[in-house]
């Protein structure tokens, strides 16, 4: 299932949720529950709606930026997820992290302690590297565990990367009538997607095929 939607006219959707094939969480009122088919929990991140933004889940954990409220904390907790809060100085995690249930790829501006701990908590293998000549890996590459998809300028050494790790298909393309940054405008698991409502119909096709939802 799929829906097309802005938060309040804002289409970069991709800030403010995050969904894995187990969970969906956001600052949304709405209950999305039926296009993710999981529940669906409202949360903050420190005390902002950035939820996507400010986080990284696959279904085995979450990673939070320090800034994260202990009170958050305890409700993130209640989930059933293991939780690791990074000491790190990037508090936006979503741009760090790329991850789905088969592998993560992690920024290197990331230490290699908290590659580890990354590791850890989410049960999967962890890759640092760069793609398409950028440190923000969850920028420009958006997965789940039925596809994945890159900036439109990525190389083909990106794509088998992507590939390599994450274990599934991969295409270029773009979001939100043609914003190469394509998690900024995606909201996705096995089951549905939420994308920006700016996106155009050939983008659409596109993100669903890739996504097969």
């Amino acid at each position: 299932m799929k829906d097309l939607f802005d938060y309040y006219g804002d289409v970069n959707i991709g800030f403010y949720g995050k969904a894995s094939d187990k969970l969906f969480i956001s600052s949304f009122e709405k209950d999305f529950s039926n296009i993710f088919n999981v529940p669906s929990k409202r949360i903050t991140i420190g005390g902002t709606e950035f939820v996507g933004l400010f986080s990284a889940m696959n279904s085995n954990g979450i990673i939070l930026p320090f800034i994260v409220r202990d009170e958050e904390l305890e409700e993130i907790k209640k989930f059933g997820l293991d939780v690791l809060v990074l000491k790190e100085k990037f508090t936006a995690i979503g741009n760090l992290v790329v991850v789905n249930d088969k592998g993560a790829i992690v920024s290197d501006l990331l230490s290699k302690k908290s590659i580890k701990s990354i590791e850890d908590v989410l049960k999967v293998e962890v890759v640092q590297a760069s793609l398409v000549n950028s440190k923000v890996v969850g920028s420009v590459c958006f997965a789940t565990n039925k596809g994945a998809i890159l900036h439109r300028e990525a190389s083909d050494e990106d794509v088998e990367l992507v590939k390599d790790v994450l274990k599934v298909e991969v295409e270029r393309g773009s979001v939100n009538f043609g914003s190469p940054f394509v998690a900024s405008g995606i909201i996705a698991n096995s089951y549905g997607a939420l994308i920006g409502s700016k996106t155009s119909g050939y983008e659409l096709d596109f993100i669903i095929r890739a996504l097969k939802v």
